[in-house]
């Protein structure tokens, strides 16, 4: 076996090997990921499809695929003679959720011998600091054979900001209009000799990258916006001439007192209207000696229940007094029970089927934090499963839809949710593109943890051509409790992040 440092490469002596990632699981140390990106001579994937993480496990080659996990063990399985000819690159990504890689006691990769089980390789002692993404080593090739890098290289911006370095698309609208600002926002510039540190320089044992020149990182600025700004002053003459017109118009109300000689000739026909104009007065002086004087006094009553009540009846609210309760689309439940304390720790469990036997479905859910005026404050999905200390985690994922119980389950800390959360809405989308016509029994259920009593169920009866949805939401009280409402109404987007203007307005923040 072969100690590697930062920067030493290794011979792989096998078509078939497996990469292992091992650190000393704890209660309060972050989450780690195992992902990998297959490369090619640009530095960047092709398109999204090079990306093989938990929610897409192998690659359409079939030759790199995740392998067995475990609490402190991820691995990644290599079969280097199925790579395709212009993957150059397969790096092995680490992400950590939850806190920085220096909280991540006694973090190792191993290159194994797949056929004959025998340690190639060991790389430890990266000297990760504040870095929440690692690019822990690599497969490259080199005059026909294949052969392992240690590479320990960080980012600050989290796996999100390491995918998109490499091309991976994120489907996060106001990120791509200001990419040519991002870099120097974050830590993106710090690793940009990474391109150079991860290109193949020399085929020797302890070879140092930096011969390369390429920056694979570097965003492209289209500084075009400028020219939009000329066609639009020309324009405002336009409107000009426009206003005008409207001057005229003014004598149009004219015609108004003309209404007024139309009374006098409904007066002698005001018999005939007394059912449809009770409240005139000047009909009274004729029903004087009438006993229908009754009659006006009790027309105004029914008007006050009209206006202060009808309002106040329409946002009532069941609870839990009850027990279960099953939402339809637009109701509302409270998440109290009259004699009890609030509800503390839940879990929103998702689920779904595939709308026709032997079909996998590729479903993501995600959950957005928003504030009272609808700012998105935090997402909580597969790319980042921890927020707010704990208070929000999201637990795994269901790559089929298949079987029975939840696909995907967030738990939740009500109590422990900080004060400026006020809106949680639940989201479930298609990474792979599916659309929700291929989904049956879509519903959304929120879970006392403690007792495992299911309290609210919401089941999606609709389908659409769309490839998210957001389901449902949680909303903050100003006594301090939580609602949860069924929205279930359909958007378009690969990735939660697309999902967030849809649903600021779904929400009507």
């Amino acid at each position: 076996m072969t100690q590697l440092t930062k920067g030493a490469n290794v011979a792989v002596p096998s078509d078939a090997v497996n990469i292992v990632v091992t650190w000393t699981a704890a209660p309060q140390a972050p989450t780690v990921d195992l992902s990998t990106l297959l490369v090619t001579a640009t530095g960047k994937v092709r398109d999204d499809s090079d990306f093989v993480f938990y929610n897409a496990p192998q690659h359409a080659s079939g030759a790199v695929r995740l392998g067995p996990s475990s609490p402190g063990s991820a691995s990644v399985e290599a079969h280097l003679t199925g790579v395709e000819d212009v993957v150059e690159r397969i790096v092995v990504v680490l992400s950590a959720d939850g806190g920085p890689f220096s909280q991540v006691p006694g973090l190792t990769v191993r290159v194994d011998d797949a056929t004959s089980g025998q340690v190639v390789a060991q790389f430890g002692d990266m000297g990760a600091t504040s870095e929440t993404a690692l690019v822990a080593g690599e497969l490259y090739r080199r005059a026909g054979a294949w052969k392992f890098r240690a590479v320990g290289q960080g980012w600050d911006s989290g796996l999100a900001g390491l995918a998109t370095d490499f091309g991976i698309s994120v489907d996060d609208a106001p990120v791509q209009p200001s990419s040519s600002t991002a870099p120097a926002a974050t830590p993106a510039s710090a690793p940009a000799p990474a391109p150079a540190a991860l290109r193949p320089a020399e085929p020797s044992q302890g070879e140092q990258p930096g011969s390369d020149t390429s920056r694979p990182y570097a965003a492209p600025v289209s500084p075009t916006p400028a020219p939009l700004q000329p066609p639009q002053q020309p324009s405002a003459p336009q409107q000009a001439p426009l206003q005008p017109p409207h001057q005229p118009q003014a004598p149009l109300r004219a015609p108004l007192p003309q209404q007024a000689p139309l009374q006098p000739p409904h007066q002698p026909q005001a018999p005939q209207y007394e059912p449809l104009q009770p409240p005139h007065h000047q009909q009274a002086p004729q029903q004087v000696p009438s006993p229908q004087m009754a009659p006006p006094p009790q027309m105004a009553p029914p008007q006050m229940p009209l206006a202060a009540p009808a309002t106040q009846a329409a946002p009532s609210v069941v609870n839990l007094d009850k027990g279960h309760v099953s939402l339809r689309k637009g109701d509302r439940v409270s998440l109290t029970k009259t004699g009890a304390p609030p509800m503390s720790r839940v879990f929103m469990g998702l689920g779904w089927d595939p709308a026709k036997r032997g079909r996998n479905i590729d479903l993501d859910a995600s959950v957005i934090a928003f504030d009272a005026n609808g700012r998105e404050l935090e997402i909580v999905w597969f790319m980042h499963k921890k927020e707010f200390g704990g208070a929000i985690v999201h637990l795994g994922d269901n790559l089929t839809g298949k079987g029975d119980g939840d696909d995907e389950v967030i738990t939740l800390d009500l109590t422990a949710i900080p004060p400026t959360v006020v809106h949680l809405a639940f989201t479930i989308n298609s990474y792979s593109g599916q659309k929700f016509m291929d989904v049956r029994n879509a519903y959304a259920r929120l879970v006392d943890a403690q007792s495992g009593a299911e309290l609210v169920r919401f089941s999606l009866s609709e389908s659409d051509r769309a490839t998210g949805v957001v389901i449902a939401a949680l909303s903050r009280t100003p006594q301090g409790t939580w609602d949860m409402r069924a929205i279930g109404q359909f958007a378009n987007g690969r990735t939660v992040k697309k999902l967030v203007k849809p649903a600021v307005q779904m929400l009507g923040l």
